[in-house]
């Protein structure tokens, strides 16, 4: 009987000694990785198919639809480049408005079921045309915004900075009436930079997104602005990283570094959110890092992670933005447009 229970004793013993060295093993590994999480990456979920070459830089996505993909320019303000994949080729369109219509620096545009949308959130305009026509003819007057989402044919959701001098979501009407999405974007440091993200729709639904740049989450709220969850992304950050100064000649604020971005770029389909993250995953090596980007995937029902994968640096070019239709995704590399078809 106390042989037994030396045997039992030791064997404990021992077995604490091992679970004390793996648990030291383990926090010794974490505290050497830089995020403290890994990504899921099966194979072949995603093909490249086609690029073409638009000859020069300086676009940006503005829509896309079952048959075009359609940029717009930073430095042409009303020219939009009509891109077909079926042809291999592409158009360059100018977009007609009235001849009083002064455009703010920022302004952008976007075309929506081939209505052409101008956005200009700092004379706080939102300009619509009819279908088929790229031809600016209506104005609606709003609150000024930084970005903006249009939700139906007379009905925005605009990122607006309120009297705090905070970012705030709104629902804008073109009666004027307006809806704010109290409590939706939760401030962390200033309210300001540190809930500052990226805003978009799910397509064929009543949901829209909104992604933290400088932090590990995202809001999924109905089109009345009624919060329906709030999800994470897999890394750990969770607190923005950033510094914030204010600059005494002028009162505002501005941001003393260079912050750490944690989600570079976000879109959806029906069924799933992608978000181009700016972190590196535990399983990665710092050449994975460098020439590809991580597309971490999650479902739009519930926000839970799915999978990962990579999109290749491009003719020594990386990213600079993309967008999902369908099971089409398309990809900028500076002067490329690339179009790859996810598997999944």
């Amino acid at each position: 009987m106390l042989k037994k229970r030396i045997i039992l004793l030791a064997g404990c013993t021992i077995g604490s000694i091992i679970s004390i060295a793996l648990l030291t093993f383990t926090s010794s590994l974490l505290r050497k990785s830089p995020n403290h999480f890994i990504r899921q990456i099966p194979g072949h979920m995603v093909e490249g198919i086609k690029f073409i070459d638009l000859k020069k830089s300086g676009y940006y996505f503005a829509g896309t639809d079952s048959i075009y993909t359609y940029l717009g320019s930073y430095s042409i303000n009303n020219e939009i480049l009509r891109v077909d994949f079926h042809k291999g080729d592409y158009t360059k369109e100018i977009l007609n408005a009235p001849p009083d219509l002064m455009v703010s620096s920022g302004s952008y545009l976007s075309i929506e079921e081939q209505r052409p949308i101008l956005w200009d959130g700092i004379k706080s305009e939102v300009w619509t045309g009819d279908d088929n026509h790229l031809l600016l003819k209506y104005k609606d007057q709003v609150s000024s915004f930084t970005k903006g989402i249009l939700i139906s044919a007379a009905s925005y959701i605009l990122l607006s900075i309120n009297k705090k001098n905070e970012n705030e979501l709104i629902r804008q009407e073109r009666s004027g009436q307006q809806k704010t999405g109290r409590g939706l974007l939760q401030k962390q440091i200033d309210g300001l930079f540190c809930t500052d993200g990226q805003l978009i729709k799910v397509p064929n639904s009543n949901k829209i997104f909104y992604t933290y740049f400088y932090r590990n989450q995202f809001i999924c709220a109905d089109t009345n602005l009624n919060l329906l969850y709030r999800g994470k992304t897999i890394d750990t950050n969770n607190y923005a990283k950033i510094k914030v100064a204010k600059i005494k000649s002028t009162n505002q604020l501005t941001l003393a570094s260079p912050p750490k971005i944690v989600n570079k770029h976000t879109d959806a389909n029906e069924k799933y959110l992608f978000i181009h993250s700016g972190l590196k995953a535990d399983n990665e090596t710092d050449k994975m890092h460098v020439e590809s980007a991580a597309i971490d995937v999650y479902n739009v029902k519930d926000g839970k992670y799915k999978l990962s994968f990579y999109l290749p640096n491009f003719d020594g070019k990386s990213i600079s933005d993309f967008r999902v239709y369908g099971n089409n995704l398309y990809a900028l590399y500076d002067h490329y447009l690339y179009k790859y078809q996810l598997k999944f």
